[in-house]
């Protein structure tokens, strides 16, 4: 389903990676590519000592060599690129105790593997300014944000900033809305914070922030803006239809920052503590009510590839899209209730790098399997 998502991405002239082809790409060729993914696997992957007997009278130095550095680099130096890759989703630690017997040592073995990698939304987000680094509230998924940004400097794009503690920054939680305008749910995952370290540090590219509260609920399946709102076009947007009205129990709120200028402060305006749908229609959306039962299907969670094309996981969902009088372009039904079971839906799974076409990469390189590097 996965291979379809990507292959459905391809036709509309979409360059489409997935994080294993970038690391994969030259590291069998080139010797720096194949150093970098080592150094990458080195910082992951940890030999120790049962507890205590480092600090034992039978341990030696020659023991202690097998949970020291060296030893760690050679095992890596005769792997094979896939097997580094392996190394760095899987985060593998290795427990080693004496046999006491011709091995010298016994070892057991264990593993916090990257097991959301699937879902390259929330690691970044793409401003009007560039790529900025985000932080996970969970703490199985810290550990994807360092493999993001290599994959990033692989290809040479460049970050221009990263969200510290406090501050919390997931990719669901953020829509840009043209050259003026981005919106940043604060909730169960995105905090306040930062939002203030976007404003202040200039990483948003925009005159305008919309932040929107979920204040109200605050539910699991419903983590991320982007499992309730959708932009579908410059004047078209979905919505939960349990959220949308002022009196609904699990209404949104926004507040709204803007600036005067470029380097300006920005500072709270007047049109703040609205309703999320008013703050919407305010602003020239026709807004697209979705079930609760579609939403908690992800039929919120479609990928709005331009020019009017956009994929959806949610057939149901799509015909209420493709019936409304305010859509007037393209949808596609892609099945991906393999991956929505992991919650996450094609919204989630992708990550757009590039919005500013001004920004120059390197020469592409056609991969095997149909993708450009």
């Amino acid at each position: 389903q996965h291979q379809e998502f990507r292959a459905a991405l391809r036709r509309h002239g979409i360059l489409c990676l997935t994080v294993r082809q970038v690391l994969l790409h030259d590291a069998a060729r080139s010797m720096t590519a194949r150093i970098a993914l080592e150094d990458l696997a080195m910082s992951v992957l940890s030999y120790k000592f049962v507890e205590g007997y480092e600090d034992a009278v039978q341990c030696t130095d020659r023991d202690k060599y097998f949970v020291g550095d060296d030893y760690k680099r050679n095992v890596l130096e005769v792997m094979s690129p896939e097997q580094l890759i392996d190394v760095v989703l899987c985060h593998p630690t290795v427990e080693m105790r004496p046999s006491g017997r011709d091995t010298g040592f016994t070892a057991s073995y264990r593993f916090d593997p990257l097991t959301n990698m699937q879902f390259t939304r929330d690691q970044q987000i793409t401003t009007n300014a560039g790529l900025v680094m985000g932080r996970l509230r969970s703490v199985q998924r810290q550990h994807e944000v360092k493999l993001m940004r290599f994959c990033f400097d692989k290809l040479g794009l460049s970050v221009i900033g990263c969200i510290e503690a406090p501050g919390y920054l997931e990719g669901g939680d953020y829509y840009p809305a043209g050259s003026g305008l981005a919106f940043l749910g604060v909730g169960m995952r995105t905090n306040f914070e930062a939002a203030e370290a976007l404003m202040e540090k200039d990483l948003l590219g925009t005159q305008r922030l919309a932040v929107v509260h979920d204040d109200f609920e605050k539910c699991q399946d419903r983590m991320h803006l982007d499992c309730v709102f959708n932009i579908l076009g410059k004047d078209c947007c979905i919505l939960a239809e349990d959220i949308i009205g002022a009196d609904k129990p699990f209404r949104r709120t926004v507040d709204e920052y803007a600036r005067s200028g470029p380097g300006q402060p920005y500072l709270k305006t007047a049109r703040s503590g609205m309703e999320f749908s008013a703050f919407l229609i305010s602003e020239g959306f026709n807004i697209i009510p979705i079930s609760r039962e579609m939403q908690l299907e992800y039929g919120c969670n479609a990928l709005n590839l331009g020019r009017g094309n956009v994929l959806t996981c949610h057939a149901g969902a799509a015909r209420v899209i493709a019936r409304s009088p305010h859509f007037t372009g393209d949808l596609e039904h892609v099945d991906f209730g393999s991956i929505t079971s992991m919650y996450g839906a094609l919204h989630c799974s992708s990550q757009v790098l590039v919005r500013n076409k001004s920004l120059i990469m390197r020469p592409a390189v056609v991969l095997p399997d149909g993708g450009i590097l």
